[in-house]
């Protein structure tokens, strides 16, 4: 059987962001990724996705991203992220569970908030997320400053 590739998710540069978009798939060709990193970006796409905008799977995502311009406080949006980081894993785990064709380093272990930082003047909060794999390697989704309209 073939390698399995999926697409590399790669950061757009603070100098280049554009509008709300974090991610693009950056100045070269897109790159194909196994490992730890495919899983890394099945995480952060769950977790950005918002919930029911995916025609194709119309459960997949999370409200983190509804948390996005909206008026919440950022003790609100900090539950927000916590649910949404547990729900995403859950769902990964529920799309592996019983799938002998997933290898172990593509395979959610753990996802854990490692730091919630606020952003009073915006308002808003940057966040970081360590996802472990089941073959013990670990990575960070790096959330950028997400912004509310806190009153």
């Amino acid at each position: 059987m073939a390698d399995r590739y999926d697409v590399n998710i790669q950061i757009v540069p603070a100098a280049q962001y554009d509008g709300m978009g974090f991610y693009s798939f950056g100045q070269r060709r897109s790159l194909g990724v196994r490992g730890i990193n495919k899983l890394v970006n099945m995480f952060a796409k769950w977790l950005l996705t918002p919930v029911g905008t995916n025609p194709v799977n119309l459960e997949e995502g999370t409200q983190l991203a509804n948390v996005i311009g909206s008026n919440v406080t950022t003790t609100d949006a900090q539950e927000i992220l916590q649910v949404s980081v547990a729900a995403a894993a859950t769902a990964i785990r529920k799309i592996q569970a019983g799938r002998s064709d997933i290898p172990t380093d593509e395979r959610l272990a753990a996802a854990e908030i490692t730091a919630f930082i606020l952003i009073e003047e915006g308002p808003g909060f940057a966040a970081q997320v360590y996802i472990t794999n089941v073959a013990n390697q670990g990575m960070t989704v790096v959330l950028p400053t997400l912004s509310v309209v806190s009153r």
